[in-house]
């Protein structure tokens, strides 16, 4: 545990700075051996020789984990393909959200209109999802049908 080594039952500031430091450069030094191309193409590497510094000055690093929401930047990069970069988060949240209506639409969902009433889409845009595999993988939807061997 960090901290135990110089200063047995308490947690010295000193003694976790020192740690964390330590640790750093372990990791840097793993890097260096295993693929030292990485140490120059990848900026999260450089930032742990900022570590000790950021600590100090923001505290814990509580939320620094982004590994899990790194697979949204692909989607992030397409929706702002058509943007005109002035206000990218705006663009990309009116594109996701023109998908997420498409989505809704093709599988049938409905909505208001301006007079009050609700729609729906047509019977043949409803059954035309049902007839194309790859449209329902791209919009997340399944069938309750079970596959038949030897069928596609």
């Amino acid at each position: 545990m960090f901290g135990m080594q110089c200063c047995p039952g308490v947690f010295s500031m000193i003694c976790l700075q020192s740690d964390i430091e330590i640790a750093a450069a372990n990791v840097l030094d793993l890097f260096a051996l295993i693929d030292p191309s990485k140490m120059t193409s990848k900026l999260k590497l450089h930032l742990l020789v900022h570590l000790k510094a950021d600590i100090l000055r923001f505290g814990p690093l509580v939320g620094v984990a982004t590994e899990t929401f790194e697979c949204f930047n692909a989607i992030f990069r397409f929706c702002s393909i058509y943007s005109n970069h002035l206000a990218p988060s705006r663009d990309i949240a009116f594109q996701l959200a023109s998908q997420e209506v498409l989505k809704y639409r093709l599988t049938g969902g409905w909505w208001p209109t301006g007079d009050g009433e609700w729609k729906r889409p047509g019977p043949s845009v409803r059954n035309f999802i049902h007839d194309h595999p790859t449209l329902q993988a791209l919009v997340g939807w399944t069938s309750n049908e079970k596959p038949v061997n030897g069928r596609s």
